[in-house]
């Protein structure tokens, strides 16, 4: 367990039972009760972050790094304790989603922190996996030069032949190891076997 999460979790708790004693004493006027209410609530939540992050450590081995710095380039921050442990709770998929859609809606989200810790959670569950990529019109046209190794390297990567090949060949050897291990479970056939019973169904 690490201990430096939950001072840091105690540290939070203290301010916000404070700020909530603020508005017991009757010190305040409604507003800034209000105000006051809100920032007790989200530091308790990251108080409850830290406590999580004691008992399991957040880890994003899991999530693939272009997906981390795309949230980083869409202002999530990612030194954030409770934004940290969303992302190590979560599917790869589930950040996919919520990124995508953070992206597609930039311009009416002003919160995004916010709307990436609400948001995350209700996001579905998907298979990730090589998309296959766009064919272009100009893709199909044939070049009116030879066309030179770095072109023929460049379409290799775009549309991954190399995987493709490589892929096909362990899928008929994988057949042909299954073949030949079926033949050998089996064993020899003997000549003649079943000749007998052959010969006895024959009605003429």
């Amino acid at each position: 367990m690490d201990y430096e999460h939950l001072k840091k979790a105690i540290k939070l708790l203290i301010e916000a039972t404070k700020n909530l004693e603020y508005i017991v004493s009757e010190k305040s006027t409604i507003r800034a009760n209000n105000q006051t209410v809100e920032t007790a609530k989200e530091t308790i939540r990251k108080a409850i972050a830290e406590i999580s992050a004691a008992v399991n450590p957040p880890v994003t081995n899991h999530i693939p790094d272009e997906f981390l710095a795309k949230a980083e380039s869409l202002g999530i921050p990612l030194n954030d304790i409770e934004v940290i442990v969303a992302i190590s709770e979560h599917h790869p998929s589930q950040l996919a989603g919520i990124l995508a859609e953070i992206e597609n809606r930039a311009e009416n989200i002003r919160r995004r922190r916010e709307y990436f810790l609400i948001r995350l959670p209700e996001m579905p569950i998907e298979k990730l996996g090589s998309r296959l990529p766009i064919v272009k019109a100009t893709d199909l046209n044939w070049p009116d030069k030879p066309i030179s190794k770095e072109y023929r390297e460049e379409i290799k990567a775009k549309y991954k032949i190399d995987r493709l090949i490589k892929k096909r060949l362990d899928s008929r050897t994988s057949i042909f190891a299954k073949i030949q291990a079926a033949e050998e479970h089996l064993g020899p056939s003997q000549p003649g076997e079943n000749d007998s019973d052959f010969d006895e169904e024959i009605p003429f």
